[in-house]
């Protein structure tokens, strides 16, 4: 228990990491369609040319202070430097690889409650793409991270073309004197987005995409709109998660001409092997 009331980690990164891939992570989408792929054991290794922070700071977070909202990203990459608030070790992976909340499995019970502060700066300028790479080789270092690769079969939603086809546009040309309104689903967006966007709403299943529609969209729908009537069938009190989600899906459906429809998919995870709590160095 003393562990858990004191700085965790200050100081220089170097140490073991995980081994670099020469392709990146891949989602759902990117997957063959059948059966349990055989576990590949990422093996840890020093690589000079796996690009890392020149220092790094990792600390209990205060379980008391604000946490991002649930579409919020956990992990910021402006100006330069990569910090996350509040985070857990699940949460650290998810930025790190890309990945979404019901890709991560395994480890033990804290990776999921658990939270840390991090801080982390390059010896150079980097983009957001490349402070995430540098964020692999940290946790590997400072959380001792070990983790294979599995594709499983798991319940999802399938987002697909309702009767009568899609009810939307491509993008069009907006005045730049009148600015979007802001409380619409979203603009210059694929369906890929429309997918990921309604699994962290508060879908209780993973969203993918099989709609077959290329391309970005304007998916004009008033979200200020469906928070109102979602409240006013909740008697005025301020809708669930469960049923703000059940009336995007009904309005997506109505205005847009996409559904949700039951269904199994083969689905890559990433399965955490060995993590440690970070400890003082």
């Amino acid at each position: 228990m003393a562990a858990l009331v004191a700085p965790v980690v200050v100081g220089i990164v170097n140490g073991r990491v995980v081994r670099a891939q020469s392709q990146p992570f891949l989602p759902w989408a990117s997957l063959p369609s059948g059966g349990l792929m055989a576990p590949q054991i990422l093996a840890q290794s020093r690589a000079a040319s796996t690009p890392q922070f020149e220092v790094a700071s990792i600390k209990l977070a205060n379980p008391t202070a604000p946490r991002p909202g649930r579409m919020g990203a956990h992990i910021d990459t402006s100006p330069g430097q990569l910090s996350a608030r509040n985070a857990t070790l699940k949460e650290l992976v998810e930025g790190a690889y890309a990945l979404e909340n019901y890709q991560v499995t395994g480890g033990p019970g804290w990776i999921d409650s658990t939270r840390f502060d991090v801080q982390a700066k390059p010896a150079s300028t980097a983009t957001r793409e490349q402070l995430l790479l540098m964020l692999r080789p940290l946790l590997a270092d400072r959380f001792k991270l070990a983790f294979h690769r599995e594709t499983k079969e798991l319940p999802v939603y399938a987002l697909v073309v309702a009767k009568g086809g899609p009810k939307f546009q491509k993008p069009k040309p907006w005045p730049e004197s009148a600015p979007r309104p802001v409380n619409h689903l979203g603009y210059n967006v694929d369906m890929a987005w429309l997918a990921k966007y309604l699994t962290r709403f508060g879908s209780d299943m993973p969203v993918i995409d099989k709609t077959g529609l290329a391309g970005i969209y304007d998916l004009d729908l008033d979200m200020e709109k469906i928070s109102a009537g979602a409240a006013a069938d909740a008697g005025g009190t301020p809708p669930s998660i469960g049923s703000m989600f059940q009336a995007t899906v009904n309005a997506i459906e109505d205005q847009l001409g996409l559904k949700l429809v039951r269904t199994k998919a083969a689905v890559e995870v990433f399965v955490i092997d060995h993590a440690e709590r970070p400890s003082q160095n």
